[in-house]
């Protein structure tokens, strides 16, 4: 018996805060219901003779503005849930007040008592329950999906309801203007109107916005210097990392701010470019924080190309996984020229070196000194393929960003004629991937062959595990009947989109080093689209939908 009371008391204990976590909910649900409830009543006739009793002791212009106002109260109700569902401190304020309010309308404009003693209940427990919402107030956050279709349902039934028992009703503008106790009807098309407007607010103002986005934009220089010199230290450190540093991201930093995330704000949407960054004891708890914050804001927590080593994670966080495309990896242990295989690559070498190019590899810091070629390199690069620099997945071209890692370079008559970047990751079994590849038209034929070869071979010289040649976006989808729609339609585009962009081509183009193909994935929570996810991803990229399209030079 000394043993099971204690156990017992932690049980009760552990399901009374379980009971208090749930209570937001509750009352989401209490208040969502009690703002049908009043809106039910505005869009129906008051119960036969307690309007006549009423008219006895309040005049018809305090009826009917109680009338509109009771409407008013059903909306507010309906969109404060919301709010208490994510455990707002301000929904709460708001929420005892509407409803208090609310038994004050139900009796002024029609003597609905078992209206306004439901209200007063609501509202009777809600206030003791203060503490369990315990979340800051957004004043700029927008209803999610969800609760925009709850919102919308719940409002076009109403209207359903009051044009239904009112059908018998002929209409004439004097509706609009006519007192409650001349005819009912007048009441709920005032207040019908004013809901559907509000309505129409509401949803059109929570599809545009984009919570947080203002107050998490890029980052401040001195935050780039501090996640640079994280990276160095960092336990774990992809190679993607290092697009942090381009300052046109975000950055989430751990408690202990030795572990890091680099993310944007788009819509709805928080999404998180690659894996966490630092300690790896940090990693979990950092997901966990950044969803949070995400949720915070009314927001959906999204992870971009994340390798399978995270899935176990995101799994835990309840998110849905689906694969995006892969990763060429060349396994430097492996990796070599001899064989018929690589035979295109020898005579790529070969042909290039004869033309007179000479491959150096250059250390960090180097591209100052090297700027104006540079420039002239991947100007000619941007012109002959007519595009824009690209970002958030990708580098673009900026002399701080490549100073920070070493640069591959090809010289052909003392000038350069290529190159490319090399993002070193860190680990037990450190990466290292090439980012910015850019070259000019007259450079000699091969000239990206022969580049990456002789990067290949330093990075397996210089005691990295493995070159990743970066990610052939759709690879690797499965058009099957059992796949999911999301996957088919990716396959088809892979198959098809030529046009729109060289999937295949890409791909090809990395075949020929002989990498391992790995796949890389998009996580979100099963709520939020994944495909729209995606394409907020490509529209980061891309630089919006004039740069997606090719329109934008």
């Amino acid at each position: 018996m000394t043993v099971a009371r204690p156990v017992r008391w932690r049980l009760f204990r552990r399901l009374g805060a379980l009971a208090f976590e749930a209570s937001p909910q509750v009352f989401a649900i209490l208040s969502f219901l009690a703002g049908l409830v009043l809106l039910g009543s505005v869009a129906t006739p008051a119960i036969g003779g307690r309007l006549e009793a009423l008219l006895s002791v309040a005049p018809p212009f305090l009826i009917d503005l109680s009338h509109f106002a009771a409407s008013l109260a059903g909306f507010a109700l309906i969109l404060l849930s919301a709010g208490l569902w994510r455990r707002r401190r301000g929904a709460w304020w708001a929420a005892v007040i509407v409803l208090l309010a609310g038994v004050a309308f139900s009796l002024l404009k029609g003597l609905e008592w078992e209206e306004a003693i439901e209200l007063a209940l609501i509202a009777a427990f809600l206030i003791p329950a203060r503490k369990a919402f315990d979340r800051r107030s957004r004043l700029d956050e927008p209803l999610s999906p969800f609760w925009l279709l709850m919102l919308v349902v719940a409002v076009a039934a109403t209207l359903w309801l009051g044009f239904f028992v009112y059908r018998d009703v002929t209409y004439s503008d004097e509706l609009w203007w006519t007192f409650l106790t001349d005819r009912q009807a007048s009441g709920f098309l005032r207040g019908g109107l004013a809901v559907a407007l509000l309505t129409v607010l509401v949803v059109g103002r929570s599809l545009i916005s984009a919570p947080g986005a203002r107050s998490h934009g890029p980052a401040s220089a001195a935050d780039v210097a501090r996640v640079a010199a994280l990276i160095e230290r960092a336990d774990h450190a992809a190679p993607e990392a290092w697009l942090s540093t381009l300052g046109d991201k975000a950055l989430f930093f751990s408690t202990s701010g030795d572990s890091v995330l680099a993310y944007r704000v788009i819509g709805r949407r928080w999404i998180a470019m690659g894996e966490p960054t630092g300690r790896r004891d940090e990693r979990v708890g950092l997901l966990w924080d950044f969803a949070a914050l995400a949720d915070a804001y009314g927001g959906a927590p999204v992870f971009y190309s994340v390798g399978e080593g995270l899935l176990g994670d995101l799994a835990t966080l309840g998110l849905a996984v689906r694969k995006v495309g892969e990763s060429a990896v060349i396994d430097l242990a492996t990796f070599s020229l001899e064989g018929k295989a690589r035979q295109n690559l020898r005579t790529a070498v070969s042909r290039a070196e004869r033309e007179g190019a000479r491959f150096e590899l250059l250390p960090p810091g180097s591209a100052t000194g090297l700027a104006g070629q540079l420039r002239a390199v991947s100007d000619a690069w941007l012109a002959a393929h007519e595009g824009a620099e690209k970002a958030f997945s990708l580098g673009r071209f900026d002399v701080g960003y490549l100073d920070r890692t070493p640069l591959a370079v090809v010289q052909q008559a003392g000038r350069i004629v290529a190159f490319a970047n090399l993002l070193p990751g860190r680990g037990p079994a450190p990466v290292i991937a090439v980012d910015l590849m850019r070259h000019v038209e007259d450079a000699p034929p091969g000239v990206m062959d022969y580049l990456f070869v002789r990067a290949i071979q330093w990075a397996k010289s210089e005691g990295f595990a493995a070159f990743d040649l970066g990610m052939a976006p759709l690879s690797g989808l499965e058009d099957r009947r059992l796949a999911p729609i999301f996957a088919r339609v990716g396959a088809l585009v892979f198959e098809e989109g030529g046009a729109l962009y060289g999937f295949q081509g890409l791909r090809a183009f990395k075949a020929k080093f002989g990498p391992v193909w790995t796949p890389r994935f998009i996580a979100a929570p099963p709520s939020t689209p994944l495909a729209f996810a995606l394409l907020d991803v490509a529209l980061l990229t891309s630089g919006g939908w004039r740069g997606m399209l090719g329109l934008k030079r």
